[in-house]
């Protein structure tokens, strides 16, 4: 991938986390926060990728990668399912 792309996958990463936070505080979900931490992870990990010359995606860094998405992903679906139930409570 070009530096150009990998600078356009940093810039992307970190508005996605700034928009997902200021959701979360207008409509005060949970699930929101939770996407903006996944967001901010991925923000920080491109960037390290890009600009540190440590491949971040390959080896055992890919692999932590991968674990950490899918507990983002666990953590997201339990949040959202948790403030549905809330949400049809009231």
């Amino acid at each position: 991938m070009t530096d150009f792309m990998q600078t356009i996958y940093v810039i992307l990463w970190g508005v996605l986390a700034l928009l997902t936070f200021a959701v979360g505080i207008k409509q005060k979900a949970a699930y929101a926060f939770v996407i903006s931490a996944c967001f901010v992870f991925m923000t920080v990990w491109y960037a390290l990728d890009a600009y540190s010359g440590i491949g971040m995606f390959s080896g055992t860094w890919g692999i932590v990668y991968k674990v950490v998405l899918g507990i983002f992903l666990v953590l997201i679906v339990g949040a959202y399912i948790l403030s549905r139930r809330r949400g049809n409570g009231k």
